[in-house]
């Protein structure tokens, strides 16, 4: 029961590693190297999206116990809501590691909206990609351990490209290629 919320945990520790290493224009890889980093950083992420949706759980709740239907279709909104401005938070957590970011909702919103199109456009990649890693559960399963990471790399750059050019967060080095 807990391997997959640990997974989860590290894939998002994971993935604000893979975006500060790009800011800085450090090498990407390897990135699984530093485990209590990664666990650290991601359990504060995981705890942000979990307390970003305790509205979405609420709304669930009192769909269960109503048998409402309308609570449910709300749930999803306030859910997509949530979800589509989390990276709005994620990327600048990444670069500083300051909490400010990850309990300011409003000045994450403030970001995704002065994102606009390019923020809509990166989601557009991000969901294909999210398409194609559940792929990975046909090789029995196994495949999705991989796609799984692959899909936060590419959320991680889509995300991180939008915001750190738009609020200068990358670091310009003398190097060619970080990858």
């Amino acid at each position: 029961m807990w391997l997959p919320l640990l997974g989860f945990v590290l894939n998002m520790g994971y993935r604000l590693q893979l975006v500060r290493r790009m800011q800085q224009g450090e090498r990407l890889w390897p990135g699984w190297n530093n485990w209590s980093c990664l666990l650290r950083q991601g359990s504060v992420a995981t705890a942000a999206i979990v307390f970003y949706n305790i509205p979405v759980l609420l709304c669930i709740g009192l769909a269960a116990v109503f048998w409402s239907w309308r609570l449910l279709v709300l749930s999803l909104v306030i859910g997509l809501f949530v979800t589509f401005f989390i990276p709005g938070f994620m990327t600048f957590y990444a670069h500083d590691q300051n909490l400010a970011h990850v309990i300011s909702p409003w000045l994450a919103w403030g970001r995704v909206v002065a994102g606009g199109w390019i923020y809509v456009r990166a989601w557009g990649i991000v969901c294909c990609a999210c398409f194609l890693s559940f792929l990975g559960l046909a090789v029995f399963g196994i495949g999705f351990a991989w796609t799984s990471v692959w899909f936060w790399q590419v959320a991680a750059f889509c995300f991180s490209r939008v915001f750190s050019e738009q609020y200068k967060l990358r670091m310009t080095t003398t190097r060619e290629n970080p990858l």
